[in-house]
C-alpha cells in the first residue's frame, strides 16, 4: 500500500532540497576560487622566491664591490675605466667595443672572398688546362 504524502511534507522536502542544492553550488563554487587563489599565490610564490635569490646575489655582488671600493688602487682604476680620468702626463683613448666587433666581422668577411676568389680562379685553371688537353689530343 502507498503511503499518503501530505502537501506540507512536499513543500518541506522541496524546501529543504532546493537549499540543499544551492549550498551545495555555493561550497563548490567557493572551492573553485580558493583553488584558483591558492595556485596564483604559490605561482606568485615561486617568482618571489626566484626574485630572492637574485636579489641575494646581488647583494653579495655589492658586498664585494664595497670592500674593492676600500682599496685606493681599484679605486684609481675604476675612475680611469668608467669616468675617463686620467692623472697627469697620461692620455685617454677610448676604444668603442662595437666597432673593433665590426672590424673583426669586415676581417673576415674578406678572408671568406679571398678563399672564394681563390677557388674560382684554381676551377678555371682547371678548365684551362682541361681544354689545352683535349685541343692537344685531337
Amino acid at each position: 500500500m502507498k503511503r499518503k504524502v501530505s502537501k506540507k511534507s512536499k513543500r518541506r522536502l522541496m524546501i529543504f532540497g532546493i537549499i540543499s542544492i544551492l549550498a551545495i553550488g555555493y561550497f563548490f563554487v567557493t572551492l573553485i576560487s580558493y583553488t584558483y587563489s591558492y595556485l596564483s599565490l604559490k605561482k606568485e610564490e615561486g617568482k618571489l622566491k626566484e626574485e630572492l635569490v637574485s636579489l641575494q646575489d646581488e647583494k653579495a655582488n655589492l658586498k664585494i664591490e664595497i670592500e674593492k671600493l676600500n682599496d685606493p688602487e681599484y679605486v684609481a682604476r675604476y675612475a680611469k675605466e668608467n669616468f675617463l680620468y686620467s692623472s697627469d702626463g697620461e692620455y685617454i683613448i677610448k676604444i668603442d667595443p662595437d666597432e673593433v666587433e665590426v672590424e673583426e666581422n669586415v676581417k673576415n668577411d674578406q678572408v671568406i672572398y679571398v678563399m672564394i676568389g681563390g677557388i674560382i680562379l684554381f676551377l678555371i685553371v682547371l678548365l684551362i688546362l682541361k681544354k689545352r688537353k683535349n685541343s692537344s689530343k685531337k
